[in-house]
């Protein structure tokens, strides 16, 4: 009975310990879905949201990107368009507070490969954005492309990805001709 006592608890204790090791030191997967969790939150806005918390977005959302970040932004219907760097992106959000009453945004299917040397890594993701007032939620596939600098998982590239149904109209026009 003694031997199973011990047993149950240096078996708690390894389970303890894997626990506290995994938080204290989290994967760069761990790390790298997080960072676009948070990144998602904080373009993201209400109509209820006050001055002051927009701000705090704004300024917040500097630290996700590297200084030079690029986000090449390709949507069905509108002219291609290129942000360079974080001012860029920066001023991008406060228009949009500005234009809309909200937004939401949301990354709900993550896909990280991080590097061999841990160093770099790619994110493959959807995101969802739904724009106060309109039913329809636009949906599109991205990738972010990411590096660490002095330690921090930084994004410094961002680029939509077409999808074989977006392409779909392209398609149609073609064969149609």
């Amino acid at each position: 009975m003694q031997k199973l006592v011990r047993g149950l608890a240096v078996a708690a204790l390894i389970i303890l310990g894997i626990w506290v090791w995994r938080i204290l030191f989290p994967s760069p997967e761990h790390v790298i879905r997080k960072l676009v969790g948070d990144l998602a939150e904080t373009v993201s806005f209400d109509s209820k949201d006050g001055n002051i918390s927009k701000a705090y977005k704004v300024s917040k959302l500097q630290d996700f990107f590297t200084v030079d970040v690029e986000i090449a932004v390709d949507v069905p219907g509108y002219p291609p368009h290129t942000f360079t760097g974080r001012d860029e992106i920066t001023q991008a959000l406060m228009a949009g507070q500005q234009r809309f009453r909200g937004l939401k945004v949301e990354f709900p299917d993550v896909n990280v490969k991080v590097s061999a040397d841990k160093e770099s890594a790619v994110v493959n993701l959807t995101a969802q954005a739904n724009i106060a007032g309109d039913r329809d939620f636009g949906i599109m596939e991205f990738n972010f492309l990411l590096k660490k600098i002095e330690g921090k998982w930084k994004i410094y590239r961002i680029e939509t990805v077409k999808t074989l149904s977006w392409r779909a109209p392209e398609i149609h026009e073609r064969i149609a001709a």
